[in-house]
C-alpha cells in the first residue's frame, strides 16, 4: 500500500506541475491588461507603466513563471492586485465556507445515492427502479445554478427557513445558510453516482460468488454488507474521485448563486477584476484538491479491492 501511495503521489505531483504551467501560460495570454485594471481605466499611461513594472509584467512569460514558481515553493502566493491582502490570507479566510459546502454535499450525496440505489435494485424494472432512472436522467440534464435558483424561489422565499443568500455571523446562521447550497450540489451529483452504483449492484447480485454465498446460508444485511456493497462501491468510488474537478467547479456556480464568500466566489471576483495572483493562487488550491481527491479515491478503491495494489 505504501508503494502504491508513493506511485500515486508522484503521478499527482506531475499532474499538478503541468496544470500550474498551463494555467499560468493561459492567464498571461487572455485579453486585457492587469496593470490597467489595477490603476483604473482613466489612469494616465505613466501610472499604468509604473504598476506594470512593479508587478513584473514587462518580463517575458518564462521569467514571470520561474519567479512565481520560486515564490510558490516558499508558500508565497503573492498579494491581490491592489496589494491590500495576501492571497494566502484571503484563501485561509474563505476556505471554511467551501469546506462546509464540500463536506455537506458529499455526505448528502453518499447517503442519497446509497439509499436510492439500494431501493432500486430490490426490484429491478419495478416502479421505484424506473423512477430512479428517470429522475437520474433529469438530474443529469439540469444545471446546478438552475437548481439553486429553484430552491431559492420555492423553499427559501416561501418558507423563510433559509436565507436568500449570504453567510451569517453565528453558527446557527451559517448552518442555515449552507443547507440549500449543499442540497443543490448533492442533487447535481446524486443522479450519476446512483446510476453507477445501481448498475454495479445488479452486476454483483448476478455474479457466481453471490449465488455461492446464498447457497451456504448468507442472506439479508450480512450478504449485502460483506459482499454486495463492498464490490459494488469500487467503480462508484473511482467515478466520484474522477469527478473531483467537476465538484470543485460546481462550487464556483453554487457559491455565486447563493452569494457565499467561499473560494468559488473569490475565483469569480478575481477573474472579473483580472487579478492574476488571486486566480492563479486559487487554481493552485483547486488543482491540489483534485489531486488529493484522486489519490484518496485510489486508496479507498485499493482498500476495497486489494488486487488494484498490484497494478
Amino acid at each position: 500500500m505504501l508503494r502504491y501511495l508513493a506511485r500515486r503521489t508522484v503521478h499527482g505531483l506531475a499532474v499538478l506541475f503541468v496544470v500550474l504551467v498551463a494555467s499560468f501560460g493561459l492567464l498571461k495570454f487572455i485579453p486585457g491588461d492587469a496593470a490597467r485594471q489595477v490603476a483604473g481605466q482613466r489612469a494616465p499611461e505613466e501610472q499604468v507603466e509604473l504598476i506594470r513594472e512593479k508587478l513584473g509584467l514587462n518580463d517575458n512569460v518564462g521569467v514571470q513563471m520561474w519567479r512565481y514558481m520560486g515564490r510558490l515553493a516558499h508558500g508565497d502566493l503573492g498579494t491581490t492586485a491592489n496589494g491590500s491582502v495576501e492571497v494566502s490570507t484571503m484563501i485561509r479566510e474563505n476556505a471554511p465556507v467551501t469546506i462546509w459546502l464540500l463536506v455537506g454535499s458529499l455526505l448528502l450525496t453518499v447517503v442519497g445515492s446509497l439509499a436510492l440505489a439500494t431501493a432500486a435494485v430490490r426490484k429491478p424494472g419495478g416502479l421505484l427502479d424506473r423512477l430512479v432512472l428517470v429522475s437520474g436522467t433529469v438530474g443529469l440534464a439540469v444545471p446546478s445554478f438552475w437548481l439553486g435558483i429553484v430552491l431559492l424561489v420555492t423553499v427559501a422565499r416561501t418558507t423563510g427557513w433559509f436565507p436568500i443568500g449570504g453567510w451569517g455571523t453565528t453558527f446557527g446562521e451559517q448552518l442555515r445558510a449552507i443547507v440549500l447550497p449543499c442540497v443543490t450540489m448533492a442533487l447535481s451529483l446524486i443522479p450519476l453516482i446512483t446510476r453507477s452504483l445501481r448498475t454495479s449492484m445488479l452486476e454483483v447480485l448476478g455474479s457466481d460468488y453471490i449465488a455461492a454465498g446464498r447457497s451456504v446460508g448468507l442472506k439479508g444485511a450480512s450478504l449485502f454488507r460483506r459482499f454486495v456493497l463492498r464490490n459494488a462501491l469500487v467503480p462508484s468510488v473511482a467515478l466520484f474521485a474522477s469527478m473531483a474537478g467537476a465538484v470543485l467547479s460546481g462550487t464556483v456556480l453554487v457559491e455565486t448563486t447563493f452569494a457565499l464568500p467561499g473560494l468559488g466566489q473569490s475565483m469569480v471576483v478575481g477573474a472579473v477584476n483580472r487579478d492574476l495572483n488571486v486566480v492563479q493562487g486559487l487554481t493552485v488550491v483547486f488543482a491540489i484538491g483534485v489531486v488529493v481527491a484522486n489519490i484518496v479515491g485510489d486508496l479507498v478503491v485499493a482498500a476495497l479491492d486489494p488486487r488494484i495494489e498490484a497494478r
